[in-house]
């Protein structure tokens, strides 16, 4: 019998659903853990480790394979395709997610303080994930 393992971990859903996608559409059996309930729950995706993708352990190089062909791109400024450049390192690993540094503003920290509850407002900036630089 084969052995199932966690092929890779994921914190977005949806590029979790992406991965298993073109790994189905290469006829490679795989299903997602945790998914349902980070969807209902966003906050319960760093206690559950994130979205897990199984694989068959037999299919893993099969699917690192396939993960790994890039297809080419035509050259054009980043923020037309939705890709981005850290300015300081010039790495491609960037994403448009919840500042880590500064997050909520001076009026979000009074009126939660103020009501006894959670900041419901928090900044989104571009954060690089190489060398943590946030603009």
């Amino acid at each position: 019998m084969d052995k199932i393992v966690v092929f890779q971990t994921f914190y977005n859903p949806i590029e979790a659903n992406i991965v298993k996608s073109r790994l189905m559409d290469a006829e490679i059996q795989c299903f997602l853990s945790d998914e349902n309930t980070i969807i209902m729950n966003p906050l319960y995706t760093q206690a559950l480790g994130g979205v897990k993708l199984h694989l068959f352990e037999r299919d893993v190089d099969l699917a690192r394979s396939i993960l790994g062909e890039t297809i080419p791109v035509l050259e054009t400024s980043g923020e037309e395709e939705g890709e981005y450049i850290c300015p300081k390192c010039g790495s491609h690993n960037v994403g448009y997610v919840q500042a880590t540094k500064r997050r909520f503003g001076i009026l979000t920290m009074l009126v939660s303080i103020a009501l006894f509850i959670y900041p419901f407002h928090v900044k989104k900036v571009h954060h690089c994930f190489n060398c943590l630089h946030e603009y």
